[in-house]
């Protein structure tokens, strides 16, 4: 291990449809550059997800997801002989093991219990150094005793709970949106723009709804998602942007009256920040995880259809959730263990990470 610039490669999954993987490494690998500005930080991403071209830091392309690039993926780690590699929902057990025969310490991030188990698969788990499941325990549920069992015969550590992970809001508005300060602003965020339910957008579902919701003294912004390829305009109630960085979007949410998300990141991310929430989950992994918040009091839930998210706004707007429960946002967790698998012991201060 270099102790002057180590390496440290993301492999998210990367894909024209949603972004929240590759924008949770964006955000820890930000976070890491306040810390430490010698880190050599690299991402390796599909070349098809349109994210890929803005990548601010050192990209690998790839033809398709990594899981689906085995020997590509197996070289590119051979050759760049990280220090580290966090595969976020990403890759295969081989690509683990290459990483560790290169001599990296491995990461593997899970947000439901799909991917979940495939860090407990016993040839991925030897091969890990951490795996932090980025998901509320309440939602993902608590070890199994198999889990446990598997971690025990492979003498491994637990995995970290970690929750959503995302960037401290700032105190004041970005200037770009100084016209919602002192208004009771909604914001909107279907996910990365790419889901489609039954054939129809989330996010123009979402357009259609805040259209309905949105008033002068009630605005609302909506975020199409980097992955949107279609055309909404704004009005005088609603703002459309594609997208933001995180740190401006948590700031933008910390002081919104309503949040419309769908069931992903910006779910976790608003009821970590204690938000007023709807919830519309509008991917396969989302359904069990928008009931189980529902279910703890966190969310109002709806559907994929224009009236009962419009219903639903309305009930929230008139009755205001306000959770009991208080999380620890997961970037301080996240920064915390890489320092720890890296050897450092500097601290954290909420200065950084902020």
């Amino acid at each position: 291990m270099t102790t002057a610039a180590p390496r440290i490669v993301f492999l998210p999954v990367s894909s024209p449809k949603g972004i929240g993987e590759y924008m949770r490494s964006l955000i820890i690998a930000e976070a890491l550059i306040k810390q430490d500005p010698t880190l050599d930080i690299q991402f390796v991403l599909n070349r098809h997800a349109p994210i890929a071209a803005s990548c601010p830091f050192k990209t690998h392309l790839l033809n398709n997801s990594a899981t689906k690039e085995k020997a590509a993926v197996n070289a590119l780690l051979q050759q760049l002989k990280p220090d580290m590699v966090i595969f976020d929902c990403s890759g295969r057990a081989s690509q683990a093991r290459a990483a560790k025969k290169a001599g990296a310490k491995v990461v593997f991030v899970s947000q439901h219990k799909k991917k979940r188990a495939k860090g407990f698969a016993l040839r991925r788990l030897s091969a890990l150094d951490a795996h932090w499941i980025v998901q509320f325990k309440f939602v993902d549920g608590d070890l199994t005793a198999l889990e446990r069992f598997k971690l025990r015969l492979l003498h491994k550590d637990e995995p970290i709970f970690t929750g959503p992970v995302f960037s401290a809001p700032q105190a004041g508005l970005p200037d770009e949106f100084s016209q919602l300060h002192g208004k009771a602003y909604s914001v909107w965020a279907a996910g990365g723009g790419g889901h489609q339910v039954q054939g129809r957008s989330a996010t123009e579902e979402f357009y259609q709804a805040a259209l309905a919701v949105a008033t002068p003294e009630q605005p609302a912004l909506l975020v199409a998602g980097g992955n949107f390829s279609g055309e909404l305009a704004s009005t005088d109630c609603v703002t459309v942007v594609k997208s933001m960085q995180n740190q401006q979007l948590m700031t933008l949410l910390n002081q919104a009256t309503l949040i419309v998300s769908g069931g992903g990141d910006m779910m976790g991310q608003a009821i970590v920040l204690g938000k007023n929430i709807v919830a519309v989950p509008v991917a396969g992994d989302q359904p069990d995880r928008v009931l189980a918040c529902a279910a703890e009091g966190l969310i109002y839930p709806a559907t994929l259809a224009k009236a009962d998210i419009v219903a639903q706004c309305h009930k929230a707007l008139k009755k205001p959730l306000q959770p009991a429960q208080q999380f620890e946002p997961g970037l301080q967790l996240v920064l915390k263990d890489i320092f720890r698998l890296l050897g450092r012991s500097e601290p954290i201060s909420e200065g950084h990470i902020a």
